[in-house]
């Protein structure tokens, strides 16, 4: 009107998290709108930090074990024990027995699997397939009851090691697991008609949050953020670590580096990690499942080693330090939540806030991973 000036818009903030449902974890998002559209935003981590680095260095090598189960990614805590494990046997020069590396990989493989359907199940919801997360957790629970029975526990295993595993197979698990294999994988043409082939999951999905294949590697992606963007890269294949080079699979790669490619990549990669627990099972040797020779309280020479496996969420490296003494000098973590949730500003910004909510699951963080 005349004589009144038009009132400049202006972007605005605004806060998601960290106590939010789609931030997959206490995470707090700062994102900043112009009006729907992204225009940045700012990942604030740290509302679940438990200082396991530090506590590391006040326990023996032993005592670590339980801590990697609670404060890492304790929705994979299998490989949190493994990578830890794994870096304490180079710095002691241990040999783990064959059957325990056999039983480390089939526990993992089905903890990867679980990992997975927790991530599918989750993003389902955040787009409001509702059917789809039931049916996604009702087939997680069948593998975290499998690792129940081999571990005792639900979540935090505790299974591994220095120099082996703590248990070994009940009676008649093997045959469970492969059961349970056949039914997990089963149901996959049916989650692929109720939501992967969906034309709402394909419109909130494909071209959204793309990372080309540069930016993957130079922003240090990994695991399926990395591969959905068509890197063919997978540790335990070019990288071989346990016994994984004994063992014929596949790794799925994606083409476009979107959310939805990200998210295939995973819901392939349960065919493919049944596909190794199959033949972990039929080549499992006998024999034991922890070397003897390992000290009640080791105190390995001064030195330093690192381990790298590849977890769901991509590489997890572990790096150890000795100076002799009982407890480690210096433990360090390299945990792929905390890459990938910092490349949400750079995968998020031109995208709607409800874009920006199913890249950010399609990342597949744990807070606890990214907090340590």
């Amino acid at each position: 009107m005349t004589g009144h000036k038009a009132e400049e818009v202006q972007d605005f903030l605004i806060n998601i998290g960290p106590q939010h449902p789609a931030t997959h974890g206490v995470l707090r998002l700062v994102a900043k709108l112009d009006g729907e559209e992204v225009v940045a935003v700012d990942p604030r981590i740290g509302y679940m930090h438990r200082s396991l680095e530090k506590l590391a260095e006040k326990r023996t090598y032993h005592q670590v074990v339980p801590f990697t189960d609670r404060t890492m990614d304790y929705v994979s805590s299998m490989f949190n024990n493994w990578v830890y494990c794994g870096a304490a046997e180079k710095l002691m020069d241990i040999e783990v027995p064959e059957r325990a590396e056999y039983l480390r990989v089939i526990v993992a493989e089905i903890n990867r699997m679980a990992s997975h359907l927790l991530s599918l199940g989750s993003i389902g919801i955040d787009t409001g397939a509702t059917t789809y997360f039931v049916w996604c957790f009702a087939a997680r629970e069948k593998l975290v009851k499998l690792l129940e029975d081999i571990s005792g526990a639900r979540l935090t295993y505790c299974y591994m090691r220095i120099g082996g595993v703590i248990d070994d197979t009940p009676e008649g698990w093997a045959d469970k697991v492969r059961v349970t294999l056949e039914e997990v994988v089963g149901e996959i043409p049916r989650y692929r008609r109720l939501f992967h082939d969906n034309f709402i999951w394909k419109m909130r999905s494909r071209d959204i949050g793309i990372l080309t294949p540069e930016e993957a590697v130079k922003l240090g992606a990994g695991g399926p953020c990395l591969r959905g963007s068509g890197v063919n890269w997978d540790l335990r294949r070019d990288m071989p670590y346990s016994i994984y080079e004994r063992f014929d699979f596949e790794v799925p790669l994606g083409s476009r580096g979107d959310v939805y490619d990200r998210m295939e990549c995973r819901l392939e990669e349960l065919r493919q990690s049944a596909r190794i627990v199959e033949q972990a099972l039929d080549d499992l040797p006998e024999g034991p499942i922890l070397n003897s020779r390992v000290p009640r309280i080791p105190a390995p020479d001064a030195g330093e080693a690192y381990m790298r496996i590849e977890s769901p969420r991509g590489e997890l490296g572990c790096y150890l330090v000795s100076d002799g003494s009982y407890q480690p000098l210096r433990m360090k973590i390299r945990a792929p939540s905390f890459v990938h949730i910092g490349m949400l500003p750079h995968i998020s910004v031109g995208y709607t806030l409800s874009d920006m909510i199913n890249i950010l699951g399609s990342l597949d963080p744990v807070l606890g991973d990214s907090d340590r």
